[in-house]
């Protein structure tokens, strides 16, 4: 159930990931994408407890077939294949740092900093 407007289904996806990540989380991430690249905040996210790799990847799942179809063999397959064509890299990379401002912002909006400070 794919929609037909990417701007549309970036705003969904940074909406769903708002409700399942702090915006503390949300901007980890963002930072690991944007010094590192895609496979590099895959694999970070694969590494922290406190994130649910499954839940996360399947919010983002929409937008793969903006890109690269996904096949059957998961996630691991599906970012190897992605690197090997830069302009498809750089194009996923572009929505995923869009879909994560997206989040970050409907988690501030909803008052959810991440933080415990009172200030």
């Amino acid at each position: 159930m794919m929609a037909n407007n990417l701007e549309s289904t970036i705003n969904k996806i940074g909406h769903e990931i708002s409700q399942v990540l702090k915006e503390q989380e949300i901007n980890k991430l963002l930072g690991v994408l944007a010094n590192d690249g895609v496979y590099a905040m895959w694999v970070y996210v694969r590494s922290k407890k406190d994130i649910d790799e499954n839940k996360l990847m399947e919010k983002i799942k929409p937008i793969f077939s903006y890109v690269k179809e996904m096949e059957s063999d998961g996630f691991q397959k599906y970012f190897e294949e992605l690197s090997k064509d830069i302009n498809n890299l750089l194009f996923f990379r572009e929505i995923l740092e869009k879909v994560l401002i997206y989040a970050r912002y409907h988690a501030k909006a909803m008052g959810d900093s991440g933080t415990d400070s009172t200030s």
